[in-house]
């Protein structure tokens, strides 16, 4: 499976369905960079699978001031709940530790994942990133390769990995190795403005905004004896007092989308039941920013009062004889971009559409099982 991340998949969504599948009795990451604020995404997945009696090994890079003090206290927290080592690699002759890699594996197969995607929020759901996976027994020469680097960057014997625990941490933010999440974010910040300060400068590009899901709350956790006594770190949360993020926040919606007559695409009743388009009354095009009405149609029986489908105008799919759609709901509202199934993006969504229909269980749907030709398809990631 190829991940083409915003567009067609959200590495983030996958990964956690992953860690909440059976399959697996390891997961092993390296990765370059942690913060706060991806691993408040997947702590909860993480946290269930490490009390099912599953393992979790984690190497993480310092470099480029993009570790965060508190995302390595996320990590670090895990380990109240199962088993857990976390190793930092550094290199001190300036050589960065960049590697995206994850495996899972059980006593016979593994599914090997490498990327782009860093354990930040924009990692695993905003920024543009690819990836590669990978289904093969665990023999396979691939698999072999994946588990002797993770070996060779958890191996302390050169002095550039070493176990991380609390007291390692704190060593490391004194000695300035890393800063805590509200300083890194404002000396990026500093380093936008000043770049875009200078008044003779245009913007040669243009903008698309790509908004992150709502971060789950963790649930109440079993913690061992031993474990409650421990100093406890704690797995980053919205912040308190912050107003709840409505859940569809972030939310994107793939979907194979069927034209009722000219330019007019209808959405299923089963889409419609989602919370997704609960509220919206109109979708905004990416490509010509104009907000289109959503108009809910009902059967034709006099005495029915409720909708059937949704109908929405798309002009974009006049020349278009297979459409996909993607729509990302924002607080700002619901956005939408439509491509026919045969051009790049197209293929891409569509590919994401059909790996959904292979997984287990799936997470694409069809109105018509028996009939994929003529349904439309739709998919959440």
């Amino acid at each position: 499976m190829f991940y083409s991340q915003p567009l067609a998949t959200r590495f983030g969504t996958d990964l956690i369905r992953h860690l909440g599948a059976e399959t697996w009795d390891r997961l092993d990451i390296a990765v370059a960079w942690v913060r706060a604020s991806g691993i408040a995404h997947i702590a909860p997945a993480l946290t269930a699978f490490l009390q099912r009696g599953k393992e979790l090994h984690v190497v993480v890079g310092i470099d480029l001031d993009n570790t965060t003090k508190e995302g390595l206290e996320g990590l670090l927290s895990l380990q109240e709940h199962g088993t857990a080592s976390i190793f930092i690699h550094h290199n001190e002759a300036g050589t960065i530790f960049h590697p995206k890699l994850y495996l899972f594996r059980n006593s016979t197969h593994g599914t090997l994942i490498v990327g782009s995607n860093n354990i930040t929020e924009a990692g695993l759901f905003q920024n543009t990133e690819a990836g590669l996976e990978i289904n093969v027994a665990l023999n396979d020469p691939v698999i072999v390769s994946a588990e002797n680097a993770l070996d060779a960057w958890r191996d302390i014997s050169l002095g550039l990995a070493r176990r991380l625990d609390t007291e390692f941490l704190t060593e490391l933010v004194d000695n300035g190795y890393l800063k805590d999440e509200a300083t890194v974010k404002a000396e990026a910040a500093a380093r936008r403005k000043s770049v875009g300060s200078g008044t003779s400068r245009k913007k040669l590009f243009g903008g698309v905004s790509v908004t992150p899901p709502a971060k789950p709350a963790s649930p109440p956790v079993a913690v061992s004896p031993a474990a409650a006594k421990a100093p406890k770190t704690s797995v980053p949360t919205a912040p308190a007092g912050a107003a709840p993020i409505p859940v569809t926040t972030g939310k994107v919606l793939l979907m194979r989308v069927r034209k009722a007559r000219g330019t007019q695409v209808q959405i299923p009743l089963a889409v419609l039941r989602e919370p997704f388009f609960g509220g919206a009354t109109q979708v905004t095009s990416v490509a010509d920013g104009v907000a289109r009405g959503i108009h809910a149609t009902h059967a034709k029986r006099a005495q029915s009062t409720n909708p059937n489908t949704l109908k929405l105008e798309m002009p974009e799919t006049h020349n278009m004889n297979d459409p996909v759609a993607r729509f990302e709901r924002s607080a700002a509202g619901i956005q939408y971009e439509v491509y026919d199934a045969t051009s790049p993006k197209g293929q891409s969504i569509m590919q994401s559409l059909t790996a959904g229909r292979l997984m287990s269980p799936p997470t694409t749907r069809l109105t018509v099982p028996s009939a994929p030709n003529s349904s439309t398809w739709w998919r959440f990631i």
